[in-house]
């Protein structure tokens, strides 16, 4: 299959592509399509301690954000911090969970690394001329994972911009992940219903949310 390079330019008239949503590509299809073409969104308690780091970090002056788009790569976002370090500069992704387990070393989880490339290419066109590194860290394990913007990310990038368009004219949901781990931590499974998809596939499997949902009010006075 041919991937276009991140130096050609997009479709002209047609939306560019959240950063953010490249993550949601990597770690499954069917939650890009749902967030992204049907526009479903579900926060759940580990959105919510997510929005909730960013917002500290920004009060502790440890987030400057900064809005970028390009029509060349067909992507937009803001990317958490941008920084100077000895004449490079290191483009920060903050993560509340844990780290991918590495060989050697603590690595990036594989979407982590895709989103950060990306917001790596934005600035780079923002910035032109100067060398570039991205930085993820992971809070809850208190660790840095450091990793240049090479060639394999940015085909990896340009790949993952491509797969998202396609996605994104289609009319058919992508089908559930094979990996079921992942419906387990999804905010969007109450609304993917991946274990009720797999039953209807002729599997028999239980099912990830109860029948029955009480749907009791919750009163917020303060």
């Amino acid at each position: 299959m041919n991937v276009p390079s991140t130096s050609q330019k997009a479709v002209v008239g047609e939306p560019s592509i959240r950063t953010h949503a490249l993550h949601a590509l990597a770690y499954c299809e069917r939650l890009f399509y749902l967030e992204e073409v049907e526009e479903l969104r579900v926060a759940d308690a580990a959105v919510f301690a997510g929005r909730r780091l960013h917002v500290q970090l920004q009060e502790e002056g440890e987030r400057v954000e900064l809005e970028l788009a390009s029509e060349a790569l067909g992507l937009h976002g803001r990317v958490d911090a941008v920084r100077t370090r000895e004449g490079t500069l290191v483009v920060y992704e903050h993560k509340r969970g844990r780290h991918a387990p590495g060989r050697e070393a603590p690595e990036a989880w594989p979407s982590d690394r895709l989103q950060a490339g990306a917001y790596a290419l934005l600035v780079e066109e923002r910035f032109p001329g100067a060398p570039l590194e991205c930085r993820v860290r992971y809070h809850q394990t208190d660790t840095t994972v450091r990793f240049p913007l090479d060639e394999a990310l940015r085909r990896d990038v340009a790949a993952a911009v491509a797969r998202a368009r396609l996605l994104r004219a289609s009319r058919e949901r992508p089908p559930v992940t094979q990996e079921e781990r992942k419906c387990a931590k999804c905010s969007l499974a109450p609304v993917c219903l991946p274990e009720e998809e797999r039953q209807g596939a002729g599997e028999e499997r239980p099912r990830l949310f109860p029948e029955d949902d009480v749907r009791q009010v919750l009163h917020v006075a303060t």
